[in-house]
């Protein structure tokens, strides 16, 4: 489940620079097991605005993201059961690349019953 800001001007201005790679999961850090958040990545230091929460168990196969460097950086500790309810038809169909280009307008044309996450909130 990716969350990709839909305010195109926004994201170009958030976008610079590029965020760095926290360190491996060979460091000690979380695996990308359910309910944890990772940054969705095009390769080393590309980190931007997408986020997504891993709805399974993504650290091993098939998608290995352990040891692709997406190093989980929170987790859902509370309303799992909503983040399930979400609308999961569309997974691996997007494209990030226009998703960050057309920002909103791309997801509302070609996905029409994405559900979206209009607000949330940082609790420590």
């Amino acid at each position: 489940m990716y969350c990709v800001e839909g305010d195109v001007e926004e994201v170009v201005e958030d976008c610079k620079p590029s965020l760095r790679d926290e360190p491996s999961r060979s460091n000690g850090n979380q695996s990308n097991t359910k309910g944890t958040l990772s940054f969705a990545s095009s390769g080393r230091n590309s980190r931007r605005t997408q986020v997504f929460i891993n709805a399974g168990d993504n650290s091993g196969s098939p998608n290995y993201l352990d040891a692709k460097n997406f190093v989980p950086f929170a987790r859902v500790v509370r309303g799992m059961d909503v983040v399930e309810q979400l609308n999961g038809e569309y997974g691996g169909k997007v494209s990030q690349g226009k998703g960050a280009y057309y920002g909103g307008e791309y997801f509302e044309k070609e996905f029409p019953r994405l559900s979206v996450i209009r607000d949330a909130k940082l609790m420590m």
